[in-house]
């Protein structure tokens, strides 16, 4: 009787050391998820200041563009 309530006591213990590493497992890889999507949202926020900073001129460039398209064909149409 104790034996064979000792070998239950133990797979109990069996199981929950299981669970336990499969549990420290889970949080090591929810870790490096979020170290990796910190290290994206950084990425994205460097690349978000650096078209802050070109807008302008984009926006400049494509103005003349379609100055540029609009006297060509304005032209083209007299001549």
């Amino acid at each position: 009787m104790t034996e064979d309530r000792l070998r239950r006591v133990e797979q109990k213990i069996d199981s929950l050391q299981e669970a336990v590493i499969s549990l420290a497992r889970v949080e090591e890889r929810i870790t490096t998820i979020f170290s990796r999507q910190t290290k994206i949202e950084e990425r994205v926020n460097s690349m978000d200041e650096k078209l802050s900073r070109i807008h302008p001129a984009i926006a400049f460039a494509e103005r003349l563009f379609w100055i540029a398209v609009v006297a060509y064909f304005s032209v083209g149409d007299k001549l």
